[in-house]
């Protein structure tokens, strides 16, 4: 598995280097992302056909051995490329009410997590298995270790990356030390 990720604040997303699968801003800038993700991880020499799955998770078609996963915010874009399942997400970190997060998190949850990693933690998760409710998803720690919900999944917060929180999850392998920082100019034209 690798994590890849690129800044894009003050980008022409119009440059993006691959078009995206949705008018939704961030989308072009996610799919160059993964395009290079691809080239780098599995020496794709383009950006493999993409299709969904019933859960609404993209896949690779003609590759359903190479997985991967997508998210972009408002400043940043994530791909994670592995040989198997996983999950990732990435959130820049802004002001959010405490009544808000009071309605989205246990005091528990608030003890071992800032909202933003929990968050992240409980995408990741649903961007894994397609199931749960993102407002119900019970995130803990036990002896610093993330223990998730769902029996099985492994996860793991990155704090790299300056101004967001991210999250991969996943079944089995070994998670990236640290997420690998790709300059805007290799995912735009």
């Amino acid at each position: 598995m690798k994590l890849y990720c690129a800044d894009v604040r003050g980008a022409d997303e119009k440059k993006a280097a691959a078009p995206g699968r949705s008018p939704r801003a961030g989308s072009a800038f996610a799919a160059s992302l993964l395009a290079y993700a691809a080239r780098e991880f599995w020496g794709a020499e383009t950006l493999p056909r993409i299709g969904t799955r019933k859960t609404g998770a993209p896949f690779f078609v003609d590759f359903p051995d190479w997985h991967f996963s997508l998210s972009h915010s408002r400043s940043h874009v994530l791909a994670a490329v592995s040989d198997y399942p996983v999950g990732a997400d990435i959130e820049t970190r802004r002001e959010r009410p405490p009544a808000f997060i009071g309605k989205l998190t246990t005091r528990r949850e608030r003890e071992d997590f800032d909202f933003f990693e929990l968050w992240v933690l409980r995408e990741s998760l649903y961007k894994l298995t397609g199931e749960g409710d993102l407002r119900k998803m019970r995130f803990s720690r036990l002896n610093g270790a993330i223990m998730a919900p769902v029996e099985g999944v492994r996860c793991r917060l990155y704090g790299d990356i300056p101004g967001c929180a991210a999250a991969v999850s996943c079944f089995r392998g070994e998670f990236p030390e640290a997420v690998i920082m790709v300059k805007t100019c290799e995912i735009c034209s």
